[in-house]
Formats: C-alpha cells, structure tokens, sequence
C-alpha cells in the first residue's frame, strides 16, 4: 500500500527501480513538494478569496433591493448570518494573507477591505442602533422621505 501511495504521488519516480532509500529521496521531495503546495495554495486562494469578495459586493445589491423599504425581520436574520458567515470564512482568508511571507500584497489588501466592508456592514444593519434610527439615516443619505 506504502509504494501505491508513493507511485500515485510521485509518478516519476514510480519508475526507477524500487530499491532506492526513502533517504535518497527525502531532502529534494520535501522542498519540490512544499514549493508545489505553496504555488498551488496561492493559485487558488486567489480564485477563492475573488469569489469571497464578489459575494460580499453582490449582497449589497441584494441588500438595496431587500432591506431599505420596510423588509421582513426574516430577512434580517438571514441577512445577519450571511454576514457573519463570509466575516467568518474572511478570518481565515486573512489568517494566511496576513502572514509577513505572504507574497500577493495586492490579494492581502484585497482580503483586508472587505473584510473591513463586512463589519461596517453587520454594525450598519444589526449593531446596536435601533431600527428608526438606522431608517432614518439610511433616508437621510439616500434623500428619501
């Protein structure tokens, strides 16, 4: 089983005779393999924190179109842990994109605005303002009556 993982794993090796040492191999696997996973990881936490960030954009447009005029408290609820789930998956993304050898600053400060955009957006909708208040600067702003 130990050699069928091997051979799967590493296809090219799978090839020359089995009589080689794990030792042989180990020092340059270790780095071809963490160098791999380390631009696999970057390639697609790209992919994943864009995706993240168009979620968080296009809940705005449902928020204009769902929450300004007189919406059901169902709806704020569903709201709120939406919110709360993409600040949560947000930490994640952060908790790599914050490392000091994280290499993509651009993705980093991506990550950082909106998570940022996602709590002014749960302390705009469900902090501790009550909901007259909240209406009244939302028709303030949008010069609504």
């Amino acid at each position: 089983m130990k050699n069928e993982v091997r051979d799967l794993a590493f296809p090219d090796i799978a090839e020359h005779n089995g009589n080689m040492t794990a030792d042989v191999l180990t020092v340059p696997l270790a780095t071809d393999c963490v160098g791999h996973l380390e631009k696999r990881l970057a390639r697609e936490l790209g992919a994943e924190a864009e995706e993240w960030s168009e979620c968080a954009s296009a809940l705005t447009l449902w928020e204009d179109e769902h929450l300004l005029d007189n919406p059901a408290e169902d709806l704020f609820s569903r709201h709120q842990a939406t919110v709360e789930r993409l600040l949560q998956f947000g930490k994640l993304l952060l908790s790599i994109v914050e490392h000091p050898d994280f290499p993509d600053k651009k993705l980093a400060a991506m990550v950082l605005a909106t998570q940022q955009m996602l709590q002014d957006k749960l302390v705009m909708w469900h902090g501790a303002m009550s909901r007259e208040r909240r209406e009244k600067i939302l028709a303030a702003v949008f010069h609504e009556s």
